[in-house]
């Protein structure tokens, strides 16, 4: 009968140790998407703005040439073909890939790799590329976007008074220290030392702007610290 017990509590304790670690898992993935969709949010309008600028370069630089060619191959003039592109969609498909494309890297910074890593500094700066300069800041970025963007739904949620945003914060940084920290640590510890230096560039230029805009646009420390610089000046 101990035995039966026994067995039955040895069980019980790794069930209950893998939902754990299964639960863990999930939160740090849907910190992820939460703090790499805010940044994407303003992904689509830049690319269109991109977009929009090589349009207008190749009507200045192409179209004067192209209608050339068409009067010299005996064709009648016409728009150019870049004209009919439609510009809103495509940026806003590209901003979706480069969404879901930069998702999938962060998310396989840490679950890709052992669980209990130890971060070395060492070993940190055998492992530096491209891609082991910008994954630590991009996740960084996107772990405190996702934190932020958490806390301020939280507060919509909770009843409007003076407690409801220090509350709403604290479930932030506690979400950040429970989840976001163990992704980083993680992801930062098992970088590997690259074959060669350029290695991870391809990802690197994904992460690069969804990490820009993450710290740009996520990360609530920029209209304090404007409010105080502005405040400390004469």
């Amino acid at each position: 009968m101990g035995g039966v017990l026994r067995a039955v509590v040895v069980h019980s304790d790794r069930a209950a140790g893998g939902l754990a670690r299964g639960l863990a898992t999930a939160g740090q993935c849907a910190l992820v998407v939460l703090g790499v969709h805010l940044a994407a949010d303003n992904l689509d309008d830049r690319v269109l703005a991109l977009l929009t600028a090589a349009q207008g370069l190749a009507d200045q630089h192409l179209a004067e040439p192209l209608q050339t060619a068409r009067a010299w191959l005996g064709r009648p003039p016409g728009a150019p073909p870049w004209d009919a592109l439609p510009l809103a969609p495509l940026a806003a498909t590209a901003a979706l890939l480069v969404e879901l494309l930069a998702t999938a890297l962060l998310w396989g910074g840490f679950l890709l790799s052992p669980r209990a890593p130890a971060l070395d500094l060492r070993r940190y700066r055998a492992a530096l590329s491209p891609r082991a300069i910008v994954l630590p800041l991009c996740l960084s970025g996107v772990l405190l976007a996702g934190a932020w963007s958490l806390s301020m739904a939280l507060e919509d949620l909770l009843p409007a008074g003076p407690a409801s945003r220090p509350a709403a914060a604290l479930v932030g940084l506690a979400t950040l220290a429970r989840f976001g920290w163990p992704a980083w640590a993680r992801t930062v510890a098992c970088l590997e030392p690259p074959r060669r230096r350029a290695e991870g560039l391809p990802s690197a230029l994904v992460l690069a702007p969804v990490g820009l805009l993450a710290w740009l646009h996520g990360v609530p420390i920029w209209g304090p610290l404007a409010a105080l610089l502005l405040g400390g000046a004469p």
